[in-house]
């Protein structure tokens, strides 16, 4: 909040500044397009963005209930939602405070349908869409542990990060996912939130890169090709 978005660039970690204004509690980037997206705060608002971070146009999203950036009612606090976004369609995916429900929009922010997840584990602080297999990435935040659902919402595995060097389970931030699915790579905020981390499909750490030590990063989006 407040500062740059940063674009890394994988594999090399190279980055570049652009600035983005807004209340962001969610992005994802829609590579077919070259274009990003951003939720807003309380979650009900979104914006489409060029590669510069102009903004294009702001938009509705149509039956999704705000409560982002609040707190449930055991008073557990949610900085982050979820967003995701279907390259072939430009369809986005949104999930709802209470992590009950996924809900599938058009580009435009016309409603689709609900995706009701059928494992819920509380509050969701990002998801991904992987375009090879057509399923979603979950990343819970009270569990920080990844699963994948497919769009009925059937849990189809859990992902419990790792670091395979040390043999250790990978302390990850609850906020923020991304995936690249053309590299079967999974992108998560490493704990601080001042480090990007790169993970394979099965949740092992493969690469990090340094990104502030001034402020945590509480969302990503990944993009097949960035650079």
């Amino acid at each position: 909040p407040g500062q740059p978005s940063r674009e890394v660039r994988i594999p090399d970690g190279a980055t570049r500044l652009f600035p983005i204004s807004s209340s962001i509690v969610g992005l994802a980037y829609d590579d077919s397009r070259r274009l990003i997206y951003v939720r807003n705060l309380p979650g009900t608002q979104l914006q489409e963005l060029n590669r510069s971070g102009g903004v294009l146009r702001t938009f509705a999203a149509q039956r999704v209930p705000g409560g982002c950036g609040g707190i449930t009612p055991d008073e557990f606090p949610i900085k982050e939602c979820g967003l995701a976004v279907r390259e072939a369609d430009g369809h986005l995916f949104l999930d709802h405070p209470n992590g009950l429900i996924i809900t599938e929009l058009t580009r435009d922010g016309q409603f689709v349908r609900n995706i009701n997840v059928a494992r819920p584990q509380g509050p969701i602080g990002g998801l991904a869409f992987d375009e090879q297999d057509q399923t979603l990435y979950v990343l819970f935040i009270r569990t920080r542990r990844i699963a994948e659902i497919d769009l009925n919402g059937t849990e189809l595995r859990t992902i419990q990060p790792s670091n395979p060097a040390v043999g250790a389970a990978l302390q990850i931030e609850r906020f923020g996912l991304g995936i690249n699915s053309k590299r079967r790579e999974l992108y998560v905020a490493l704990q601080n939130g001042n480090r990007l981390g790169v993970l394979d499909m099965s949740g092992g750490l493969i690469a990090t890169h340094n990104l502030s030590a001034a402020v945590a990063v509480e969302g990503i989006g990944g993009g097949r090709v960035l650079g």
